[in-house]
């Protein structure tokens, strides 16, 4: 079982949709096999949902308002794909999180997914909020590989120096969590994308594959309808499942260079 976490300091930067589409891609066979995973695997898929805002857990239709979260209760729930399964977060993880902090909670995410029998799922993907708290430290401690999504219209050298900053951080919670790629979403072609590109790329492991801005994108999370039941041939959908296959084939050279 592979463990995913999704992360970037910065808000509205797809973290949420690339987590859900990437989750629903792979759940519905729409992808190679994860490395590791047997030939006739059923490619089931756990999803995290570990910010408090509850966004994951509202696209797949399984948000519980006023109610002890998934999360915090280690409850694995379905969703309407069969082998995508959802731990659902929401407001709850506020208060969850305070316990954490001041050591009141006898589980961590760590613990939750340990639990779980390697042979369920394939891959874990964890959606984390965008802040170095402690349901993120928890994410980040559970997980093996790290995605940071970036959006390049607000990028610039200060950007370089935050990333770069994140990323230490990201190592003093787990130095065994190896960066699998940042990821540049919301792109389009302006003079600000066309300078910031080459130089992150030169600074960092950046995915082949980038993320269109697109309404499909927007209208997706509205109408809580994944990208690819809205159709493979939409821009996004086809974006999306060619990072996947990016980031299988990256997982499959750490494994074959033994770096995890």
């Amino acid at each position: 079982m592979i463990n995913i976490a999704i992360y970037s300091l910065k808000g509205g930067v797809g973290k949420t949709i690339t987590t859900a589409t990437l989750a629903h891609l792979y759940a519905t066979r729409r992808s190679p096999l994860m490395p590791g995973a047997a030939r006739n695997s059923w490619r089931r898929v756990l999803i995290i949902d570990c910010d408090p805002q509850g966004n994951l857990s509202q696209y797949f239709k399984r948000y519980g308002e006023g109610q002890v979260c998934g999360l915090r209760a280690g409850r694995i729930t379905g969703t309407d794909w069969p082998k995508l399964d959802i731990i659902t977060g929401n407001m709850d993880l506020y208060d969850w999180e305070r316990t954490l902090y001041e050591r009141k909670s006898t589980t961590n995410i760590r613990d939750i997914i340990g639990d779980i029998e390697p042979w369920e799922y394939d891959v874990v993907f964890m959606d984390c909020p965008p802040a170095m708290n402690m349901l993120t430290i928890n994410a980040l401690c559970a997980a093996d590989y790290l995605i940071i999504p970036i959006r390049l219209d607000a990028f610039s050298s200060h950007g370089l120096i935050e990333l770069d900053q994140q990323l230490q951080d990201v190592k003093a919670v787990n130095p065994e969590l190896r960066l699998l790629g940042v990821l540049i979403t919301h792109d389009e072609r302006t003079q600000l994308s066309e300078e910031a590109e080459p130089i992150l790329r030169s600074r960092f492991p950046v995915f082949d594959t980038k993320i269109s801005r697109s309404r499909w994108i927007v209208d997706s999370t509205l109408m809580q309808i994944p990208l690819a039941e809205m159709g493979m041939n939409l821009k996004p959908a086809w974006q999306y499942r060619k990072l996947l296959k990016e980031i299988i084939v990256r997982i499959g050279q750490h494994r074959k260079d033994g770096t995890t």
